[in-house]
Formats: structure tokens, C-alpha cells, sequence
């Protein structure tokens, strides 16, 4: 028999489909954002403005980003729009955005303790956490995952929103972290757990602005030096990455890239030659060895 929630999260799903539906990764997010303020609130409908301010304060309180806590505001919004609840809060409660977040690389030493420590995680913590320290993937990108996306080797990364997907050669370091698990898209405040629950268990404690995207800026950063030393063009390392030109992450080493940065396609005609380079002199996939 249907519980009081599932009605409000299901009057939630029907306004995401009608009359324009959004994307199923969408849904998924908002559904669980939902879920999540529903179960903290208990049987109180409609949730009070002051529900909704605890809900708020105990995000911050558990570490969660600024950026997520907007997120949530929206989706909250619309969870009440949804189920004709009047919402109580105004624009001066939105969650407040710095205007620049601290971008903290994590350190080699620090990625190699996080494989090391391995053993002490879920499937799914080693699963994400192998994906993440070999090919740099932003959360969305881990967040989109799911079964179908491994074979023969291989691992497909869905497009975040706008270009091509793309196929890349999985080392056998990491198979074995990959073949535990089936993987099932997720939404991205859960990997965001997922990376604090890491972090937990290897000792670390969150600090302000680490995430999974510090993995990706230590890898691209110790990529663009392999690919310096190699004599190699270091926009390699930012294909690898699937870091756009305007990005936050290809804006790093400014001065390194004024001097190495050229186009020398033409030499990686061979299929998958880019991510043969890569895994070379990838930095972190020797800490996947048995």
C-alpha cells in the first residue's frame, strides 16, 4: 500500500514529465533530493519553513557544498509546487554561492593511500574510486554509469551535456575493482556521499573543497608534466580528460601550456593511440597493482 511519501514523490515525478519531460538523470536527482528531506521531516505535510531550515542546516553541518544546497533548493521547490504545498521560503534563503570555490588537488601521496586503503571499502566505494583515479571523471560523468558501459575492455563516458561520448581503453589494474560491481546510474548528491565515505575510511577527514574533481585535477596536472617530459604535447592530457578549452581545469599551468601547447594530431591516427600514450605514464594506475 502506497505510503504518504510515495504519493508526494510520485505527484513530484509526474511534474517532471508533463508537460515537457526532463531527463531521466534529472529525475533521478530530483526524486532523490526529495526523498532525502521527505525521510528527514518524518509525516508533516506540508513540511514547514522550519523543517526546510533544519533540512538546510544539517547539509552544512554535514559538509555539504554550497553549490548542492542551491541545487536543493530548487528541487525542494519543486516538490512542493508539485504536491500544491505554498513554498515558504524567498530568495534571500537560497544557500549562498562564493564566488569562487577552492580548487584542492589532492596529492600523490594522498591518491596512492586512498588505492592503498582499498580494501577497507564497499564494491561500489572501489568501483567509483577506480574509475575516478584512472580516467579523471567529474561526478557526473561517474553519476551516469551503469552496466552496459563495460565490455570487451573498454569503458564508455557518457557525455555530460553537450558533445560526443566516448569509448577509452580500461587498464587491467583497475578490472578487477570494475568486475566486483554492477554499476547502476546514480544520482550525484549519492556519489558525493560516496567520495566522503572514501575519505572516512582512509583515514582523511573532508576539508573544504575536496571532491571527486580533486582527483581529476591531480591527474591532469601530473599528466600535463609526463606529457612535458616526453616532449609531447601537454592538450593531450586535456583530451584525455575531456577538459573543454574555456574550462576550470584546462585554465591550470597557464604558463607550462604557453610553451608545450600544440597540435600534433596528426601522429595519433591509430585507434585508441591517445590512451595507449596516457597509460604509460598515467601516475596512479601502478597503485591498482595487486
Amino acid at each position: 500500500m502506497p505510503t504518504s511519501m510515495d504519493s508526494q514523490l510520485e505527484n513530484l515525478r509526474l511534474a517532471l514529465t508533463s508537460p515537457e519531460k526532463k531527463s531521466p538523470f534529472t529525475i533521478a536527482n530530483y526524486i532523490a533530493t526529495a526523498k532525502r528531506f521527505l525521510s528527514f521531516t518524518g509525516d508533516k505535510f506540508p513540511p514547514t519553513k522550519g523543517n526546510l531550515k533544519r533540512f538546510f542546516d544539517q547539509q552544512r553541518e554535514r559538509g555539504i557544498s554550497p553549490a548542492s544546497q542551491n541545487r536543493y533548493f530548487f528541487e525542494l521547490k519543486k516538490l512542493y509546487e508539485a504536491n500544491s504545498w505554498l513554498w515558504p521560503l524567498s530568495k534571500k534563503d537560497r544557500p549562498e554561492i562564493p564566488e569562487s570555490l577552492p580548487e584542492t588537488a589532492l596529492t600523490v601521496d594522498e591518491i596512492k593511500t586512498l588505492i592503498k586503503n582499498r580494501g577497507n571499502y564497499s564494491k561500489e566505494e572501489r568501483f567509483y574510486l577506480a574509475l575516478a583515479t584512472t580516467f579523471g571523471m567529474t561526478r557526473l560523468e561517474l553519476a551516469k554509469v551503469d552496466n552496459k558501459d563495460i565490455k570487451n575492455g573498454m569503458l564508455y563516458i557518457k557525455p555530460v551535456r553537450h558533445g560526443k561520448g566516448r569509448w577509452a581503453v580500461v587498464p587491467g589494474e583497475i578490472m578487477p575493482a570494475l568486475m566486483e560491481y554492477h554499476p547502476r546510474q546514480l544520482g550525484i548528491s549519492t556519489l558525493s556521499l560516496i567520495f566522503g565515505r572514501i575519505l572516512i575510511k582512509s583515514g582523511f577527514e573532508k576539508r573544504r573543497g575536496s571532491s571527486w574533481f580533486s582527483i581529476r585535477v591531480a591527474l591532469l596536472e601530473r599528466l600535463r608534466v609526463a606529457m612535458a617530459q616526453k616532449g609531447l604535447p601537454i592538450s593531450w592530457a586535456d583530451d584525455y580528460l575531456r577538459f573543454r578549452e574555456a574550462s576550470i581545469g584546462s585554465k591550470r599551468l597557464d604558463a607550462v601550456r604557453a610553451t608545450l601547447y600544440r597540435d600534433t594530431t596528426s601522429t595519433l591516427q591509430e585507434p585508441y593511440a591517445l590512451d595507449k600514450i596516457i597509460l604509460q605514464v598515467h601516475p596512479f594506475i601502478s597503485f591498482w597493482q595487486s
